[in-house]
């Protein structure tokens, strides 16, 4: 079998278009070890699952104005989103108004209003800023996941509340804004996970008290006991999310019901959050409600619009 005939150095460490390989025969261009992702670009095709390579890649093959933008730029950012990109995934690609959105396969198109301060540049990518992606969310994601991308941000060091409150305030007229200015308000530099956030969020918006993230509990002489992610101190109740690794994980499954134990003996109340439920998060709230009221809270709910509606949920497979 004949061996691969090396590619010029310039064109191994980066995406490329087919323009640019003018010393590459077509016949190389076409070898199983180059991916195409879009009509007239190649990757090594193993990164053809590799997002940061498809934005580069798109980048390279639209107008030379183009820029990530979008879902694509929040996943390049590293912000959590309800779901990961693949390699069928479009790339969100915008371009300046008024030049019109680029249509090819593979590839989202807008056209956006941009200033200045909405741009940068990121590992030689031209992308919109976290601030202005985060801005962009609102048109896919809810309140409480705007939230936990916010949070992510500020937790992560990557921006600040004035920063993506000033970002809002940049384009006010675009759609969304309402969502932008609610989830502003709610995000907290506490919260340790995306699941985390959208819970607070969830509960705030409905009109329950709002909850201590990631608050320290102590014993009645002053020694640890837990870390909870979400506590409302003076009914004595706390939220914990669990993920599927709290369930699969037998060992973090008998740790959590010791936890949970000595919580209890504390004189705590703990109510498990699990995915399935924030995918209902009206019934969840109407359940913690139920509780705190037990516990002496004399409140009623009050749903703002922006509590997403009860969806189905589709549990994953159990190993048998």
């Amino acid at each position: 079998m004949t061996a691969l005939r090396p590619l010029p150095a310039h064109l191994r460490v980066r995406p490329f278009t087919v323009s640019e390989a003018t010393d590459v025969s077509r016949s190389r261009l076409r070898a199983g070890d180059l991916a195409r992702p879009f009509h007239g670009a190649r990757i090594p095709a193993t990164s053809a699952g590799d997002h940061e390579a498809r934005c580069a890649a798109a980048v390279l093959v639209c107008h030379d104005r183009a820029f990530v933008c979008g879902l694509a730029a929040a996943a390049y950012h590293g912000m959590p989103l309800p779901t990961s990109p693949t390699e069928r995934t479009p790339v969100d690609i915008g371009l300046p108004a008024p030049l019109r959105a680029v249509r090819r396969r593979g590839i989202r198109g807008h056209s956006l209003i941009v200033v200045s301060d909405d741009m940068m540049e990121l590992h030689g990518v031209r992308i919109t800023t976290p601030e202005r992606t985060w801005c962009d969310l609102a048109e896919h994601l809810t309140v409480p996941e705007l939230v936990a991308a916010g949070d992510w941000l500020l937790r992560s060091g990557t921006s600040n509340a004035a920063r993506l409150a000033a970002a809002i305030e940049r384009h006010p007229g675009r759609r969304g804004r309402g969502k932008l200015l609610v989830a502003v308000e709610l995000l907290d530099t506490a919260s340790e996970s995306p699941k985390e956030s959208e819970l607070r969020a969830i509960v705030i918006l409905a009109g329950l008290p709002q909850p201590e993230a990631n608050a320290i509990i102590l014993d009645e002489q002053g020694r640890f006991i837990a870390r909870v992610d979400l506590l409302f101190r003076q009914f004595g109740e706390v939220l914990e999310y669990h993920g599927d690794q709290h369930r699969t994980d037998r060992k973090q499954w008998r740790r959590d019901r010791t936890r949970e134990a000595e919580l209890e003996s504390s004189g705590l109340h703990v109510m498990e959050i699990t995915d399935a439920d924030l995918r209902r998060p009206r019934e969840l709230v109407t359940r913690i409600a139920r509780n705190l009221r037990r516990r002496g809270w004399s409140g009623t709910l009050a749903f703002s619009r922006y509590v997403p509606p009860d969806r189905a949920y589709t549990y994953p497979p159990t190993a048998s």
